[in-house]
């Protein structure tokens, strides 16, 4: 990006964590108290039309998977708002605990919930596999220099490197003990669990995933694209 003052849109990334160099538009709903005078934020719903009268550098999407139902319109409307050689990013988690050591089994209560998590999107028909198919709907609308990368975050401190093993506590603190808000409507109303069911459910899967013997891994999935200038 130039420092023309480039506008770009971060969708639903959390309020306060924008760059100030640029002129950036929040589509958080919980605003800092301070806001620097470059940062506008909307509320507004992504899957209407967009009616900005001006068009962005740079797009920004993180761990929007599951919000959206129809991907391949989010990403031609960004394609369209976005000016002559700005860019899309989206960031996304995909629940597929994996491992390297085969320390993540069939049996493994965290790997269960993600299965019936991508079962009861799946329902919803809000998909929360959808960074599978960014880099190819990326093509598709018309998006060039298209890039993919697969990061690996562990799902607790289990490994030796500080900085993974620093990844691994935060990716817990952010999975493991937001399962219950994560997990109630998808698995009450979409595969019919009672809350008590739940539960004891989310109990087996908090203790895998804490478990350090567990050498499992999140799938991140970080896919950029260029609209031609």
């Amino acid at each position: 990006m130039s420092l023309h003052l480039p506008r770009y849109l971060a969708a639903m990334m959390d309020a306060g964590k924008l760059a100030l160099r640029a002129q950036p538009f929040g589509g958080g709903d919980v605003l800092p108290r301070a806001v620097p005078p470059n940062v506008t934020f909307y509320v507004d719903d992504l899957e209407d039309e967009w009616t900005y009268s001006y068009k962005f550098d740079f797009i920004y999407g993180r761990m929007l998977t599951g919000s959206i139902a129809d991907w391949p319109r989010f990403i031609r409307q960004s394609f369209e708002f976005l000016e002559p050689g700005g860019w899309l990013e989206l960031s996304d988690i995909l629940l597929d605990l994996k491992s390297d050591d085969g320390t993540v089994t069939p049996a493994c209560a965290a790997q269960k919930w993600a299965t019936h998590m991508l079962e009861a999107a799946a329902v919803w028909k809000r998909p929360l596999d959808s960074c599978k198919f960014y880099r190819e709907q990326l093509a598709a609308a018309g998006f060039k220099n298209i890039k993919q990368e697969i990061y690996k975050w562990p799902s607790n401190p289990w490994p030796k490197d500080p900085k993974y093993k620093e990844l691994g506590m935060w990716t817990y603190e952010n999975l493991g003990n937001g399962l219950s808000g994560l997990s109630l409507a998808l698995f009450t109303r979409a595969l019919g669990w009672s809350p008590a069911q739940l539960e004891v459910f989310l109990a087996e899967a908090r203790k895998d995933m804490r478990d350090k013997s567990i050498h499992g891994w999140w799938p991140i999935y970080v896919v950029y694209g260029q609209k031609p200038g």
